[in-house]
C-alpha cells in the first residue's frame, strides 16, 4: 500500500479526463441568447422556444403564481400586495413596455428589475421563457386561445 500510485494536489493528473463537448448539465443551455435573453449585438432576444397552445395554460398558471401578486392579473401593476405598501410596478400596457420583445420579460424575471428580486433560482429557464411568452401573447397582444383565457388556474 505504501507504494501505490496516487495523485498529489497541484500536480498533473496521470489520467486524461475528457468530457464530450456536447455534454451540457441538465436544464442548462449554453447559448447566451437563451440563458440571458440578450442578443450578442445588443438588445433583447426573441423567444427561442416554440410553445404550443397547451403550454400557454401552464404559462398562465406560472404567471398567476409568481407574477400576479405584484403585477396583477392583467399586468396593470395592481396586484394584491400593492395596498400593503409594496411600490406599484410599471404597467405592462405602457407603450414602451408593450413594444418590447419577450426577452425583456425573461431578462427581468432572470435578473430582477428595480425592487423585483431575481427568479433565476426559483423558476427554471424554459418556464421563465414560457411566462414571457404568456405575458406577450395573451396579456399584451390579446392573441390567446379562448380555452386559456377562460381556464381557471390555481
Amino acid at each position: 500500500m505504501w507504494d501505490q500510485p496516487k495523485v498529489k494536489a497541484f500536480r498533473e493528473s496521470p489520467l486524461k479526463v475528457e468530457v464530450p463537448p456536447e455534454r451540457v448539465p441538465f436544464g442548462e443551455n449554453l447559448n447566451p441568447e437563451v440563458r440571458l435573453g440578450l442578443k450578442p449585438e445588443g438588445g433583447f432576444a426573441e423567444n427561442p422556444f416554440a410553445f404550443t397552445e397547451e403550454d400557454l395554460l401552464r404559462g398562465k398558471s406560472l404567471y398567476r403564481s409568481f407574477c400576479a401578486i405584484c403585477h396583477g392579473p392583467n399586468t396593470q401593476g395592481d396586484g394584491r400586495v400593492i395596498p400593503l405598501g409594496v411600490p406599484r410596478p410599471r404597467s405592462f400596457h405602457d407603450p414602451g413596455v408593450k413594444a418590447m420583445p419577450e426577452g425583456y420579460f425573461y431578462f427581468a424575471a432572470t435578473n430582477g428589475f428595480g425592487r423585483m428580486l431575481s427568479y433565476r433560482s426559483r423558476i427554471p429557464e424554459r418556464e421563465r421563457w414560457l411566462i414571457a411568452h404568456y405575458i406577450k401573447r395573451c396579456l399584451l397582444l390579446e392573441a390567446c386561445p379562448l380555452e386559456v383565457v377562460n381556464a381557471e388556474v390555481y
